[in-house]
């Protein structure tokens, strides 16, 4: 996937280098969650990306989080809006409507990101990949977890079903 951003959008922020095991240790501590496999794979891959701005996201113009922006971002939107979540009548895909402490950001732009929820409702899998817009109505599970979040991103952008607009890959399928 790296690959593919870098040959496809040569402006896009640089991918910073991957995380240690004292990074993925702090990143649990900090969020009180137990890290998924394939997010510690992909952070000790490329631990975000450099993109202080955040202009340069090359997934629907969201970027890949640093674990520093992970931990932030997890943490602003629990005080935030963490008081307004309520449950979800069962069976569906979430257990929370709008924030859960459970749910773990990784790619963003604006106040939008795409997460892990770690503690999904009835219908949902552990680590499936959500869409959540900045005004959080949920669809269905983008992907049932981040392996294959980031294959389908990879297959979309294989087959010509991805549009490159200035310094992002639009991927409808994943919006």
């Amino acid at each position: 996937m790296r690959a593919l951003i870098e040959r496809r959008l040569p402006e896009t922020a640089p991918f910073r280098p991957g995380a240690t095991e004292h990074d993925l240790e702090r990143l649990a501590a900090a969020t009180g969650l137990v890290l998924p496999d394939d997010l510690c794979a992909l952070l000790r891959v490329s631990a975000g990306q450099d993109d202080p701005d955040q202009l340069y996201g090359p997934l629907n113009y969201h970027h890949f989080l640093t674990i520093d922006e992970i931990i932030e971002m997890h943490h602003m939107l629990t005080d935030a809006v963490g008081e307004m979540a309520t449950p979800v009548e069962q069976p569906a895909y979430y257990r929370w409507t709008v924030w859960s402490e459970s749910w773990l950001p990784f790619l963003a732009f604006q106040g939008d990101c795409y997460l892990l929820d770690l503690d999904p409702g009835e219908r949902g899998i552990s680590d499936q990949v959500v869409f959540r817009p900045n005004v959080p109505d949920l669809d269905e599970p983008k992907a049932p977890s981040l392996t294959a979040f980031l294959a389908r991103a990879a297959d979309l952008i294989e087959t010509g079903q991805a549009s490159t607009e200035e310094s992002t890959l639009v991927l409808l399928d994943l919006c």
